[in-house]
């Protein structure tokens, strides 16, 4: 919230439901950061899969899609090698938080045997290999917004200038 100047929304969301929808129960620090920062998007860049409040998930929609498109054509779960999608047969796997404008993944490595505060961020660029990080994804969105010294994705990274964050209409 610092880091964009920005207020925390306080929103009410239906974290139950959603975590139904998905399949576990999700970070802490997600859970905070939906209920402050509502849907939107960073800098015209990355986009973090929120909730407009109550059972509204983008992050349950996305995981959704993911298996459905999987279901319907398994020659996609290449893209996720070395690891599957999360869902009702695998239980640790990708589940993804986020993306970028320009075709960037951001994900936990989910564990469902695990504490999902413990779950690591794999991020990638559109054709590159999955990179680990033992940070949570909010510190994750911090550093990829604030320090210049934190790898970019898609020529992305802190640039010195404010960063912003624009809600959706």
């Amino acid at each position: 919230m610092t880091a964009v100047d920005e207020r925390p929304l306080g929103l009410a969301i239906d974290w139950p439901r959603i975590e139904s929808r998905i399949g576990g129960a999700l970070p802490t620090d997600c859970r905070e950061f939906c209920e402050s920062f509502g849907a939107g998007e960073f800098c015209d860049y990355l986009t973090v899969y929120a909730s407009r409040g109550g059972a509204d998930s983008e992050l349950a929609e996305s995981q959704e899609a993911n298996r459905q498109i999987v279901e319907q054509h398994p020659v996609v779960m290449r893209g996720y090698r070395p690891y599957v999608l999360q869902g009702p047969r695998h239980t640790v796997g990708i589940l993804q938080w986020g993306a970028s404008s320009q075709g960037d993944e951001f994900v936990w490595l989910a564990d469902g045997s695990n504490n999902p505060d413990k779950w690591p961020v794999l991020a990638r660029e559109d054709a590159g290999g999955w990179r680990h990080y033992d940070i949570s994804m909010s510190e994750f969105v911090y550093r990829l917004l604030v320090d210049e010294s934190f790898e970019g994705f898609g020529g992305f990274g802190a640039t010195g200038q404010a960063p912003y964050f624009t809600p959706s209409s």
